[in-house]
């Protein structure tokens, strides 16, 4: 996870398409002619080495700077080919990430500079497929010319044969017949040539790809845990971000008991959704173990783990389909009757029935055509539907409006219910209604208990729970 959370989605895209093609072209089209050129090459030169060795070491004369040339060719060009293919994904990354983007764009007034950003990547992608161009341009012409300085060469040296009676005329046509059909297939390997340029660079880029090791690596002997009961412990915890020069979560300490629901609280960037995905094991933890019913997370089989935890992001992310699919995205078999009444559940079965064809509605992407109210309802309905032993809440009301967030804090308790939960948030309010709630400040637990409990001790959760209270009072 942490590769995609790095790298550009574009960028990734285009190592999937563009280069792929490019492999593509090599491997369907490239490949044959290269075989077919070849062979016929091989079978000119026996012939033309049978017919005269005096004219065949002549037209090899021409075959060295074909050499050199082929050489400077291939050096420069690895590094042009190189230069287009990291142009393209700087291309398609900019363009993906502006139409991600865009209503924030016009918000902000920014299509004219968004779209000067995109002209001068696209001018140095065609900088780059100019200079290779340029190459291509100089090195088929210089084949061209070789063929020629061949024949000049052999009918110079063939003249001289002729009149001193060591050749026929008749062969020496036959031999400068032949000597055309030695270098057509050279001509015709350069194209190829020039094909597995572009596609040696391409394959440089998708082997980038493909020789990245996962951070989470499912283990040899992984075990499977049955069905959960959900107890959570964290045993001296810390965990640094690849790149980071600093700890994001520095020795922490924490029980959670099967069916307890547990808030997080504290300020932005204090270590919160690090122990979230700590526990959904979408990283390893640096040091220290993190145990779930006893077991080390890091020996459990994935999919069995996974496929009993509840997960509903800050932003709910929606697929594109049917309201449907995306309910039953965590259990693709479920029954229709099993996916209206998780929907029911939550408080969803409502605007689901009146939206055009109910559970059949077509969903845009990333669930555009819906509120962030809806979107959330129907993460819930999703996260309810696989019957989870362990809910991950990632902040999941702090970008509704109060209307909204009452609904959707319902369906969470009703998700939450039988299963253990643990809840980023925000909104205090929102922690209020767990069984205990844990006060994180610079990757370290510094508070725990029930609300009352921690405002009697005047700590830091006390202090921010006045900020909260004067906050309305100042507006």
């Amino acid at each position: 996870i942490d590769y995609y959370e790095r790298e550009m989605a574009g960028r990734i895209m285009t190592r999937m398409t563009t280069d792929v093609e490019a492999l593509s072209t090599l491997l369907q089209n490239g490949l044959i002619s290269g075989v077919v050129s070849l062979l016929t090459l091989v079978g000119v030169a026996v012939v033309l080495i049978t017919m005269n060795v005096q004219l065949w070491l002549a037209t090899c004369t021409v075959l060295v700077p074909l050499v050199v040339a082929t050489i400077w060719f291939r050096r420069r060009s690895d590094r042009a080919y190189g230069a287009a293919r990291e142009r393209i994904a700087t291309v398609n990354a900019n363009l993906q990430e502006s139409v991600s983007g865009v209503r924030v764009a016009v918000a902000y007034g920014r299509q004219e500079r968004n779209i000067d950003d995109f002209r001068r990547d696209a001018q140095d992608h065609l900088d780059a497929r100019m200079r290779a161009q340029r190459l291509v341009a100089t090195y088929f012409p210089f084949v061209e010319l070789l063929s020629e300085v061949a024949a000049a060469v052999v009918l110079g040296v063939g003249a001289g044969l002729v009149r001193s009676g060591g050749l026929s005329a008749g062969e020496l046509i036959a031999f400068l017949l032949y000597l055309g059909l030695l270098f057509s297939p050279i001509q015709q390997l350069s194209q190829v040539f020039d094909t597995y340029q572009q596609a040696r660079a391409s394959v440089a880029k998708i082997g980038e790809l493909l020789s990245i090791e996962p951070s989470v690596a499912a283990a040899a002997d992984a075990v499977d845990p049955g069905r959960l009961q959900g107890a959570i412990r964290l045993e001296g915890v810390r965990f640094q971000y690849p790149g980071a020069s600093e700890l994001a979560l520095d020795g922490v300490d924490l029980d959670i008991a099967a069916g307890e629901s547990v808030a997080l609280v504290g300020e932005t960037g204090a270590g919160k959704s690090t122990v979230l995905k700590l526990v959904a094991r979408f990283y390893d933890a640096t040091g220290g173990r993190v145990l779930i019913d006893g077991h080390p997370v890091a020996d459990l089989d994935l999919g069995a783990f996974r496929r009993q935890l509840g997960f509903v992001p800050q932003e709910p992310f929606l697929f594109s389909g049917t309201v449907r699919d995306n309910i039953a995205y965590g259990r693709p078999d479920a029954a229709d009757a099993a996916v209206e009444e998780a929907a029911t559940a939550v408080g969803a079965h409502d605007f689901i029935a009146g939206l055009a064809g109910g559970y059949h509605h077509p969903v845009t992407e990333r669930g555009r055509s819906l509120s962030s109210g809806q979107r959330q309802l129907i993460a819930l309905a999703r996260a309810r539907l696989v019957d989870p032993t362990i809910l991950l809440l990632d902040e999941a009301t702090s970008t509704l409006d109060l209307a909204s967030e009452a609904r959707v804090v319902r369906a969470m308790q009703v998700v939450a219910s039988g299963c253990t939960t643990l809840i980023i948030a925000h909104r205090l309010q929102t922690a209020m209604g767990a069984d205990r709630i844990v006060v994180i400040d610079g990757g370290r637990v510094v508070e725990q208990g029930s609300h009352l409990d921690l405002l009697g001790r005047r700590g830091r959760y006390a202090s921010m729970w006045e900020s909260f209270e004067a906050a309305p009072a100042q507006g």
